[in-house]
């Protein structure tokens, strides 16, 4: 019975361990960011859109309504420039303080705008810069330039469990289980 529990307890362990590994989070990595230099800042937020340059976040949000459905996102005054952005653990990822938690943002420079959902960490946005077009002028970091973000709705953050958490969860109870099947046997 050992065996058995042994050969079935691997391939289910590895198993879990690969799929949890599959979220990902990322962590500050840039020297320039002090005292938020390792900061954990979430997962990649959804990118959803981009455009042409809006003229306020009056027609930013009408443009966001456009793309979202149904139509219900509200701008609650929430705008920062001079956006202050910083370097993850991953290649092309950035990450930059929210200040609203909101649901969704845009970034723009002088020629566009992108909108995000926000996924996980409510006060970070975090996106990649191959999701966007050259026109962004992003991924060039000598040319990299947000002129400001705008928050649009609010994130009511849902408590979803890591699937590592998960993962060693299940394996604890499957041990139980092949221990109390041991013993009785």
């Amino acid at each position: 019975m050992k065996g058995l529990t042994k050969t079935l307890l691997t391939p289910f362990t590895l198993v879990l361990l690969a799929l949890g590994s599959t979220a990902n989070a990322y962590v500050i990595s840039d020297t320039s960011a002090g005292a938020l230099n390792g900061t954990d800042v979430g997962s990649l937020d959804t990118f959803l859109a981009e455009g042409a340059k809006q003229g306020n976040p009056t027609s930013e949000l009408a443009w966001v309504n456009t793309i979202l459905s149904p139509a219900s996102t509200t701008y609650d005054g929430h705008k920062t420039e001079d956006v202050v952005y910083f370097e993850t653990d991953a290649a092309d990822i950035y990450a930059f303080q929210l200040s609203s938690g909101p649901g969704h943002y845009v970034i723009k420079n002088a020629q566009r705008i992108a909108l995000f959902e926000n996924n996980s960490e409510a006060g970070w946005g975090v996106f990649n810069v191959n999701d966007l077009s050259a026109a962004m002028n992003l991924p060039d970091l000598q040319e990299m330039e947000i002129s400001h973000v705008t928050e649009f709705g609010y994130n009511t953050p849902t408590s979803v469990p890591e699937p590592n958490t998960i993962a060693l969860m299940s394996l604890g109870i499957l041990g139980l289980v092949a221990t109390r099947r041991i013993k009785n046997a």
